[in-house]
């Protein structure tokens, strides 16, 4: 279901953890209700490097669901 979600790019996909991907779907900036706008942070592929920077990691996801 994610993979398929992820592809499709209209749901907004919230990823936790090493490897992952978060995706926000939002409206367009010019206004137009058919057309979308994707927001997207990674978390970092490897564990060590997600332990050591998680903090950042999440104030990322703060600022991205703040759009």
């Amino acid at each position: 279901l994610y993979n398929i979600l992820m592809m499709e790019e209209k749901h907004t996909v919230v990823g936790c953890g090493a490897g992952t991907s978060t995706k926000t779907v939002l409206p367009s900036r010019d206004g137009d209700p058919t057309h979308k706008r994707v927001e997207r942070c990674d978390n970092g592929k490897s564990i060590p490097d997600y332990l050591d920077n998680i903090d950042k990691f999440i104030e990322r996801k703060k600022q991205l669901f703040s759009l």
